[in-house]
């Protein structure tokens, strides 16, 4: 099976990530074969599914720098998006015994030879943090929905780190490397334009999956689930400030409608 690549991306960072949900959902009905996605985003702080405002986001700063608060359907920290940050989704099926091991071992090593690829030498920490000399450059998350391995990552190219640390907070305590928040862009460490980390980052994962790309667009079922996901979830501060969702019954039904 070849692997789908689409460069499909909005302005509005809640549809965004909108169609994150919508492209899994659509690879879970086997509407569309696995799938890399690779987009921007405007200013934005991407919640994880069950972390909390207040904990890690500086909500004053967001305001008055003009930050979007969104939050993702996956688990994990949050994490900072500009023009400057390239970041990927890959929505697969896999049957696998261990899924979130084989994403975080098997498959985020896409990341880590597309990055090799373009003359540096990234390894791992805290299990899905992407370090280059103890800086971080890249996280990611994951998740199993759907019946699909979904993973998606940001990677910081030439982003505005002074606004980064100025929006997220750093936790008191916790369990974890603090390389997490020990941050860097690649072009600290090598000179790489947007399109040729997104070229070889199809390059990894084509060779991670031993397979080979087709470049393609969203189909209109695709767009039209993240219409309506964003409309009745993503768009709203009950899903984005306290992960709650007042109409997801309803909204289920209207994407089994266009997906069935």
């Amino acid at each position: 099976m070849p692997l789908r690549v689409i460069f499909h991306e909005y302005r509005n960072p809640y549809l965004n990530i909108a169609f994150e949900e919508s492209l899994a959902r659509s690879r879970g009905v086997d509407l569309v074969d696995d799938t890399l996605r690779i987009w921007k985003n405007e200013n934005s702080l991407i919640l994880g599914r069950f972390r909390k405002v207040e904990g890690d986001i500086n909500v004053g700063n967001a305001g008055k720098l003009g930050f979007s608060i969104v939050r993702r359907f996956t688990g994990g920290g949050t994490v900072y998006h500009d023009n400057g940050c390239l970041n990927y989704s890959l929505a697969i099926k896999r049957d696998v015994r261990y899924p979130v091991d084989y994403m975080y071992k098997v498959l985020l090593n896409g990341t880590l030879l597309a990055l090799k690829k373009l003359g540096i030498t990234p390894y791992l920490k805290n299990t899905n943090d992407v370090v280059i000399n103890e800086r971080k450059v890249s996280g990611t998350a994951a998740a199993v929905r759907w019946g699909v391995l979904f993973l998606h990552g940001s990677i910081l190219v030439n982003s505005n780190l002074q606004k980064l640390y100025l929006l997220l907070r750093i936790p008191k305590t916790h369990n974890f490397d603090p390389v997490k928040y020990r941050v860097a862009n690649l072009s600290a460490f090598v000179e790489a334009s947007m399109e040729e980390v997104a070229d070889a980052l199809v390059w990894g994962y084509s060779r991670v999956l031993s397979t080979f790309p087709t470049f393609e667009e969203p189909l209109k079922e695709e767009i039209k689930v993240a219409d309506i996901l964003y409309k009745g979830k993503y768009s709203r501060d009950e899903w984005n400030f306290k992960g709650l969702v007042d109409t997801e019954r309803e909204l289920n039904k209207k994407v089994k409608d266009i997906l069935s």
